[in-house]
């Protein structure tokens, strides 16, 4: 959430200064990152329930870094600023999304093994419950931000 606001403000500074090209890079890129980011989480979620070793911390990195690279590039071929606005919150809130369904998986492969360590099912719990209503609330956003968009278009013509 720190890089959404932070990418915020840069946007709105560059966005006078150098046209539209800029902006829209740098939300690309900071999306592209939190979707990494997400990756990285669901996968080391998963792999340290079959194994607290399974996935070593370089085929994680990787992970993150390819899904980054093809986010950042998928969402910067967008129109208009907005537009990339609006799928960059779309495309977060539904990897959020997956998390629930990380932590489901890490239940069901685990089993009865993680019930003398709570600390370890409370940490997953929360993860999905939060993934959730962050997914929830950043497609909800994102939806709003290009049905504005979409209405403001359509008026023109």
């Amino acid at each position: 959430m720190f890089l959404l606001c932070a990418a915020g403000i840069l946007v709105s500074v560059f966005r006078h200064r150098r046209g539209r090209k800029l902006p829209k890079i740098l939300v690309a890129f900071v999306a592209g990152s939190v979707c990494g980011a997400l990756w990285m989480l669901l996968v080391d979620t998963v792999a340290n329930t079959i194994r607290p070793d399974a996935i070593k911390g370089s085929a994680v990195l990787l992970v993150g870094v390819v899904t980054a690279l093809v986010v950042a590039l998928l969402l910067s071929v967008s129109e208009s600023l907005t537009q990339v606005e609006g799928l960059s919150m779309i495309v977060i809130g539904f990897h959020c999304l997956a998390l629930p369904i990380a932590a489901l998986i890490s239940f069901l492969v685990a089993g009865a093994a993680w019930l003398p360590d709570a600390s370890e099912e409370l940490r997953t719990v929360a993860l999905g419950v939060a993934g959730l209503l962050v997914g929830a609330l950043l497609v909800f956003l994102g939806d709003r931000v290009l049905r504005v968009r979409r209405m403001r278009v359509h008026r023109r013509h």
